[in-house]
């Protein structure tokens, strides 16, 4: 983001003014565990050199100042459930250099420490939930509300999302699922209401350019369904190629080549299945371009 734009808005749960940089790293963890645990659908940002205010005071001059590097340090050797992503970038405004730490929002909140961390008399406590309402954080003695805490818990576990977005995110953990009957089909082990189910034959036998590129030219095309209890959230197109050695998406034709997209639903798909030798390297093997995409429902 653009420093002049957030130098614009307020403090807020996205947003913390400081400055100078801490002191001290139990503050500067502190900090950071109230931003990334706050309630905003954005990233969240630090600004070293910036006063309450808003007026531009600079870091040039700052004695404490300190790098991504250590900064990453300080949360690898911070006994984290989780290591929050972030990253630290300096800017120039009106002649002063300010500091922007960029926390990214991840949806697999809370973060806490699984061990206290005490600096002279202040501790942050294991497993206590810090966050931030408004621009106050929650003070190192109390901890974050239930409601905060709910909020927290239900991002995590996607219940927010349309039942589509959440099986993608379920689909970001291929070891989760369990298989049954071979690989006909896959339930979610902590969220069994969703499966992978196979359904009908399409196509027998199926051939395209990229099939005959196997040794063993015999394919079929079937679809697979997603699933949420009984509600098919999408019919898939799949592939069985090889003599059964793999179950691959079927690619898009565009402009005479066959390509996949690893932001297709297909492709997460995919990962669920035992393919004989890696799917991706194969897919390239036999003609087929895989390209990177934003998530496509389809």
């Amino acid at each position: 983001m653009e420093i002049e734009l957030l130098l614009a808005q307020r403090e807020s749960e996205s947003l913390d003014f400081k400055e100078c940089h801490h002191a001290d790293t139990l503050s500067l963890l502190h900090d950071i565990l109230c931003l990334v645990n706050s309630w905003a659908e954005s990233d969240r940002y630090m600004l070293f050199g910036v006063c309450d205010d808003g007026t531009v005071a600079g870091v040039e001059s700052d004695g404490n100042r300190r790098t991504g590097a250590s900064m990453q340090d300080l949360l690898r050797s911070s006994r984290m459930n989780r290591i929050p992503t972030v990253s630290l970038e300096t800017c120039r405004y009106e002649g002063h250099e300010v500091d922007v730490l960029t926390i990214k929002n991840r949806p697999d909140k809370p973060f806490f420490l699984t061990s206290d961390k005490t600096v002279g008399s202040r501790t942050i406590r294991a497993g206590v939930v810090y966050t931030r309402n408004g621009d106050t954080n929650v003070p190192l003695r109390e901890s974050a509300s239930e409601q905060a805490m709910e909020l927290a818990w239900r991002e995590h576990f996607g219940l927010g999302l349309s039942p589509l977005r959440r099986a993608l995110r379920l689909l970001a953990e291929p070891e989760r699922w369990q298989k049954v009957g071979g690989e006909e089909y896959f339930y979610h082990s902590d969220f069994p209401e969703f499966t992978i189910v196979e359904g009908s034959t399409l196509t027998q036998p199926f051939r395209e350019s990229w099939t005959d590129r196997f040794p063993d030219k015999s394919a079929r095309s079937y679809r697979v369904e997603l699933r949420v209890s009984t509600t098919i959230l999408r019919q898939l197109t799949f592939v069985n190629c090889d003599g059964g050695r793999y179950a691959l998406p079927l690619p898009r034709r565009i402009n005479g080549r066959y390509e996949i997209s690893r932001g297709s639903l297909g492709w997460r798909v995919m990962q669920l299945y035992r393919q004989y030798l890696p799917a991706e390297d194969t897919l390239t093997r036999v003609g087929i371009d895989i390209v990177d995409g934003p998530f496509e429902d389809g």
